[in-house]
């Protein structure tokens, strides 16, 4: 089971939520006490909006999250109002950064938890699904970035999926 973590309020170090709980995020990554295995080994990856862009950062490894010192060099000194972490554990797709999550559509972030049923089966008919103006964009092979350009190609979460974005899209995320 993947594990997440979604932040949105006053500006904070990243590292504040994702290391120093008890239960941090994490240490849920090497000691997780729910799911099918203990330890979330498959890549990882923190994405967070800043007042100084108009998309949010992202930053991704294959490296485990709680062995990985560059993760917390970026945790340590990034301070954001809007963030999400995902500690990936494959459910088998290959293990790459293109299958890290969050996953980023212009100012949208997406994050999954769980699989789709019999995905090796309606993997190609969902492929054939995503839009071919959206089709150059997918990086990975998992399930889950599958379903974030699925639900693009339908324009089911938001009227801007489908039209340039306006700099008003931009004024409540990240700027405080």
């Amino acid at each position: 089971m993947c594990r997440w973590l979604a932040y949105s309020g006053s500006p904070i170090l990243i590292e504040e939520l994702l290391y120093k709980p008890d239960h941090s995020l994490i240490d849920q990554s090497l000691h997780a006490r729910l799911g099918v295995d203990t330890t979330n080994g498959d890549g990882f990856g923190l994405g967070w909006y800043s007042p100084y862009t108009h998309t949010p950062a992202l930053f991704h490894s294959i490296e485990p999250a709680w062995n990985d010192r560059n993760l917390r060099e970026v945790a340590s000194h990034v301070e954001s109002s809007l963030f999400l972490a995902h500690i990936r554990a494959s459910t088998g797709t290959a293990v790459q950064q293109t299958n890290c999550h969050p996953f980023r559509h212009g100012r949208w972030l997406w994050v999954h938890n769980g699989l789709v049923n019999d995905f090796g089966r309606i993997k190609r008919e969902l492929v054939l699904a995503v839009d071919e103006a959206l089709y150059p964009y997918m990086e990975g092979s998992t399930d889950s970035e599958l379903l974030l350009d699925g639900r693009l190609c339908r324009g089911s979460w938001a009227p801007s999926w489908h039209r340039a974005p306006h700099p008003d899209d931009y004024r409540d995320y990240g700027r405080g």
